[in-house]
């Protein structure tokens, strides 16, 4: 039974004080992120998709600005590293690693992270991760939450964009959600852009536009004057020189390197593509895209 008294009341209000006063304190602690600002070695793990890559810029971007004096070490395909480089920091470092889960797991070991947030959401990466370091954030996926520390719930049955799920990764590290993505070329001075990009391919057939109608267009375009660039991955070379004859004079641009697709995408005055990871580089470039 509840005994109303004047010191009954005090006590009252002094302990909901002390509990507003306590979840005030952790409200604070959570702003500020799990991740200290002494924290010396944080260890990434990157997804496996070049677009996934290119929407993570902006989270690794926020990482670098919020903790001055942490090594960041990014470990993912060998390609990609050109991409994370884009961001031109000494403190962000790329890895590349093999397939093989021992030797990845051996690498992580010889950085010897403080923590690891896990881009990746598949169970594997979780489990070549696990016990390494005192902070390991995830998002909780695939039956994996017991291998991490922080275990992020996706937030919504429905889909989300991916940028989102690393935006949540990265605010439950360091307190900071990241902002719309900046470009990664100035607006002045402008660069000079010339010709145009297609990018036919796409890591599913229901994502692909017809590849007639990039033929059509690449057609169009070049009678009109414009400089024709085949984009896509290197196992999509014979695809796309066969499509190129019909296109002539165009450039099929399928290397191992993603030196020359930067390139290309960096200087085009349009890509034109399918959902795939060069538009979401062109977006950071600041190119416009179809």
């Amino acid at each position: 039974m509840w005994v109303q008294s004047p010191t009954g009341r005090s006590c009252n209000l002094l302990a909901d004080v002390a509990s507003r006063s306590l979840s005030v304190v952790v409200c604070r602690a959570e702003m500020a992120g799990v991740l200290s600002q002494s924290i010396s070695q944080v260890a990434i793990l990157a997804p496996n998709w070049l677009g996934d890559v290119a929407l993570a810029l902006p989270s690794l971007q926020t990482l670098v600005k919020a903790r001055p004096e942490t090594t960041l070490h990014v470990v993912g395909r060998a390609p990609f590293g050109e991409v994370v480089n884009l961001l031109s920091t000494p403190r962000l470092k790329h890895h590349s690693c093999a397939q093989n889960n021992r030797e990845r797991r051996r690498l992580l070991q010889d950085i010897n992270p403080d923590a690891v947030i896990l881009l990746s959401g598949s169970f594997r990466s979780a489990w070549i991760a696990r016990g390494l370091g005192n902070i390991r954030i995830g998002t909780r996926t695939e039956g994996r939450g017991w291998l991490l520390t922080h275990a992020i719930p996706r937030g919504t049955s429905r889909p989300r964009p991916t940028c989102e799920l690393y935006a949540d990764l990265v605010e439950v590290a360091v307190g900071r959600r990241p902002k719309r993505p900046k470009r990664l070329v100035p607006e002045d001075p402008k660069p000079a852009r010339s010709g145009v990009v297609l990018v036919p391919g796409a890591s599913r057939d229901n994502k692909k536009w017809p590849e007639s109608r990039f033929v059509d267009l690449g057609q169009k375009l070049q009678a009109s004057g414009h400089a024709i660039m085949l984009l896509g991955a290197p196992e999509e070379n014979a695809r796309l020189c066969a499509l190129s004859e019909h296109i002539p004079r165009s450039r099929v641009i399928c290397e191992n390197s993603l030196h020359a697709a930067l390139l290309a995408i960096r200087n085009a005055a349009v890509v034109v593509g399918n959902d795939t990871g060069p538009r979401h580089l062109a977006t950071l470039f600041g190119t416009p895209c179809v």
